[in-house]
């Protein structure tokens, strides 16, 4: 069965006209692209900084499509609509990297209702695949919006290597700058990653967006992924708590999370246990459905398989009270 390289919808051969509108504004967009990564690897803006599996996934910048075709219409990050990221370059399943964000980031939207980047699956001349993501960064006059990470927000220091990713920020600092309904969302999105075994939701994995107000609040979720199929990785990037509760652990232990820890930190937060038991209940009883995402995503047989297990696992842990 075939499934649409946007939101998987069945039995769909490319694009289903929303996902033509929403990531193109047009219709009878090819997923087969014409150009390969060496043709615009000359132009990409750098590496993320740091050591992670962002820090090694390069990613180029394109812009509008043109006809039928996301041509190789090569820009810069400062006039780009379009963030293109090939297949990891090492680590385990390499070749799976873009399918397993693309999964990822469709779960979290249509299973949870978070709010992510608009982003879908496409291959390369090659036909290697390749991760592409619309700029949300842009308004509909493509003007450029304030985006402030959570690095800069929070005014975090780099260490002796240059990296400020992994440093003494917790989940629990974020709580100061976000706002009441950002606080529940903010929530949702962790469990979410932990689940889905993402380890490198770090300080520049969120941002602030400005809206057309003016105000600055949580952008889309961007960068979604289960970094458990490629790396051997952390529960979660940072600690939950200000007490840092990974910090007495020995060498190698992981700090067993319960669902308990994501509601104490909603607490802390000041959301109401309303507000909490119907976060919580969101995700109660849904692993059925992300295995079916799963399922008919473009992973391969063994990274499904394992993408399954980490699932399994984490699902476990986190309701086994």
């Amino acid at each position: 069965m075939e499934h649409c390289f946007g939101c998987l919808k069945d039995d769909v051969k490319g694009f289903c006209s929303s996902c033509e509108k929403k990531l193109f504004d047009r219709s009878k967009i090819n997923p087969q692209l014409n150009f390969n990564w060496e043709d615009i690897s000359k132009v990409i803006d750098g590496y993320p900084a740091g050591f992670s599996i962002s820090g090694v996934q390069t990613k180029g910048f394109i812009g509008k499509a043109t006809g039928t075709e996301l041509s190789p219409n090569l820009a810069n990050d400062e006039n780009s609509i379009y963030i293109i990221k090939p297949l990891l370059s090492r680590f385990d399943l390499a070749s799976d990297s873009p399918a397993n964000e693309h999964v990822t980031m469709q779960m979290a939207k249509q299973l949870y209702g978070i709010r992510t980047a608009e982003c879908c699956l496409m291959k390369f001349t090659n036909r290697t695949p390749a991760y592409v993501t619309r700029r949300f960064d842009y308004n509909k006059n493509e003007e450029k919006l304030n985006q402030e990470d959570f690095a800069s927000v929070l005014q975090a220091k780099k260490d002796n290597d240059g990296r400020y990713k992994y440093i003494a920020k917790t989940y629990e600092d974020f709580g100061d700058v976000l706002s009441a309904l950002n606080k529940v969302e903010f929530i949702r999105i962790l469990i979410f990653n932990y689940l889905t075994g993402n380890g490198d939701a770090h300080l520049k994995n969120f941002s602030l967006l400005e809206t057309p107000d003016g105000d600055m609040q949580l952008s889309p979720s961007y960068d979604l992924m289960n970094t458990k199929i490629h790396v051997s990785d952390s529960p979660i990037a940072l600690n939950l708590f200000r007490e840092l509760e990974r910090t007495g652990l020995p060498r190698g232990q992981n700090y067993s999370y319960t669902i308990k820890d994501f509601t104490e930190l909603g607490k802390r937060f000041g959301i109401s246990d309303r507000l909490l038991k119907k976060t919580v209940k969101k995700f109660e009883d849904t692993e059925g459905k992300m295995k079916e995402m799963i399922n008919k995503s473009f992973l391969s047989d063994n990274a499904k398989s394992k993408y399954l297990e980490i699932v399994k696992t984490n699902f476990e842990q986190l309701f086994s009270i």
